[in-house]
């Protein structure tokens, strides 16, 4: 028969027990301290294969009556493997060779490390067992009674009245003064979301960080990372599709597993009131949007009602304000991907949250528009400069979670007053449809953020809506290029927009194109056959140059609206 539950109390403690005073340590005193886990008597030779690890092992080694000396060496490699506690053993004279197998068995004790106890024959094994099941199950219900007390007292916190707004904090010095070392807790990007006092306020997953076991049966994964201060990490997944991070630094003592029951009685609150906060996010964020529509829509029809509005969102109604639209490609995923566009969206929004401050964020579908309080004494230059860092980390943080995302922005003037919001906004959706083109006439060629006051004459190409009126802005040369039927087409006006990039320079042209020199050529003569184009007159080169712009617009207007 076998029990095994586990527990922290050594063989050096199990000699204590009174009804044990007749058992003799006969090898390996040196190794009493080894930790006991079960206990197992020997009926067969086979129960090794059985055994888990870490109990004691009861034997008069009849179990071995007939088995040879190399069997009998074998079942000894078995428990090598193991790693059992100790073994005791009662003499039987009915076993063949006995003295050559306790023998064996003494060399066993001291290769591996493992304690041989002696008990007389008379002597009832059971005596012993009662004494471990009463320890480990004694074990057992203390644990069961302290996961009742923390579980409690922690359920109580999160649902106490005035833990609102900071029922985390509370959990978390809870938890902190049950495990006498710091905590903290992080969200799945690795920011810290609360912590206690002592705790690393940043947290980085090693190579080294290795699973854990707490000696508990878990439903969280556990690592143990090295350092100058050790860390255990528990991963903990979100009902709402997010991970958290419970971070423990043993500041003042290694983390055991009664650390662990208190850590998971907190974990349950932990998610209880994340759950709590998601959902009261979640409705004001639909609260804001439905705000933030009228607003930027121009469906608030007095002032009394976007006075109200304002109050609600939290904002100056005679502020200055810039408004800002967000949106990203995502080069790795299928089109038509609703969920993925609506994950990703999230990502963006979480992303944007960080790095504006003084800002309202509305979800528009699979866009994120963002009104900014800015000061009125601020700079266009200055404010250049600003958005340009913003659009850089935003770019930074999705990427990091999909490194196929591409974020553009849009952005438009300054206004005075709530009421003037409808403006910006306009302005920021026309910035934001020229970010593809800005890029294609850019000297990177990866522009993230366009504002509306840096589009010079294509404001007013911005305010058509109509392709058939954007293509009279394009010469009649180039209409013909785009035009030509014919297969090489593309590869003409790849060239043509690299020839005036270049600033007609073939031999740059041909090194961007990685073509010859020759090839270059051949294209730009086949070109000005097809369009007649000038290149020596600056004005017809400028007009080529702003068709070639037009063009790029006209394909985003389609596509916006197939």
């Amino acid at each position: 028969m076998a029990v095994r539950l586990k527990m922290g109390f050594n063989v050096e403690e199990l000699l204590q027990a009174e009804k044990l005073k007749d058992v003799k340590v006969i090898s390996g005193e040196r190794w009493l301290d080894r930790e006991i886990k079960g206990v197992t008597i020997i009926e067969a030779p086979d129960i090794v294969k059985f055994i888990d690890g870490g109990e004691v092992l009861l034997t008069r080694l009849y179990a071995f009556r007939s088995c040879t000396v190399d069997e009998f060496k074998g079942y000894l490699n078995e428990l090598t493997r193991k790693g059992v506690s100790a073994l005791v053993l009662k003499r039987d004279r009915k076993v063949e060779d006995a003295d050559t197998k306790i023998g064996l068995l003494l060399e066993f004790s001291e290769t591996h490390a493992i304690p041989i106890l002696e008990v007389p024959f008379e002597f009832f094994f059971r005596d012993i067992m009662s004494v471990i099941m009463e320890r480990l199950f004694n074990e057992e219900v203390t644990r069961l009674k302290y996961f009742k007390t923390t579980y409690d007292n922690f359920v109580a916190l999160a649902l106490a009245p005035d833990s609102i707004g900071k029922g985390i904090d509370n959990i978390l010095d809870m938890l902190a003064k049950l495990i006498r070392n710091p905590v903290a807790v992080f969200n799945q990007n690795m920011s810290c979301l609360a912590c206690t006092e002592g705790a690393d306020t940043e947290l980085e997953i090693r190579k080294d960080a290795a699973p854990f076991e707490t000696g508990t049966y878990s439903n969280y994964h556990y690592l143990k990372q090295k350092g100058e201060v050790p860390q255990c990490i528990i991963q903990v997944k979100m009902s709402f599709r997010e991970k958290i991070y419970l971070v423990v630094t043993e500041r003042n003592q290694a983390f055991n597993t009664m650390d662990s029951i208190a850590a998971e009685s907190a974990i349950t609150a932990l998610r209880f009131e994340f759950s709590r906060q998601h959902a009261v996010t979640e409705l004001e964020k639909k609260f804001q949007n439905d705000i933030m529509h009228n607003i930027l829509n121009g469906k608030v029809h007095s002032i009394g009602e976007l006075q109200k509005n304002t109050s609600l969102l939290g904002v100056e109604i005679d502020g200055c304000y810039r408004v800002i639209v967000f949106g990203m490609t995502n080069e790795g995923s299928a089109k038509g991907d609703f969920k993925a566009k609506v994950k990703d969206t999230n990502v963006l929004s979480n992303a944007i949250f960080a790095h504006i401050s003084e800002a309202r964020i509305h979800n528009d579908l699979d866009k994120i528009v963002v009104i900014q309080k800015v000061p009125k004494e601020q700079t266009q230059e200055e404010y250049r400069q600003e958005i340009k860092e913003v659009a850089e980390q935003v770019q930074a943080d999705v990427a990091a979670y999909d490194k196929y995302l591409k974020v553009k922005a849009g952005v438009g003037r300054m206004v005075e007053g709530i009421i003037n919001l409808p403006e910006s906004f306009k302005e920021a959706k026309e910035a934001f449809l020229f970010v593809d083109v800005a890029g294609e006439i850019s000297e990177d060629g990866n522009s993230q953020a366009m504002m509306f006051s840096d589009l010079g004459i294509f404001k007013l190409l911005c305010q058509l809506d109509d392709s058939s009126m954007m293509l009279e802005y394009v010469p009649e040369g180039l209409q013909k290029l785009y035009n030509y039927k014919k297969p090489q087409r593309d590869d003409l006006i790849v060239t043509l927009k690299t020839y005036l990039d270049r600033n007609q320079n073939l031999s740059k042209t041909a090194q961007d194109l990685y073509v010859h020199y020759k090839t270059a050529a051949y294209r730009i003569e086949k070109i000005t056959k097809i369009t007649g184009i000038d290149f020596d007159n600056a004005n017809e080169v400028l007009a080529v140059r702003i068709g070639l712009v037009v063009y790029k617009m006209i394909e985003n207007y389609n596509k916006d609206f197939i």
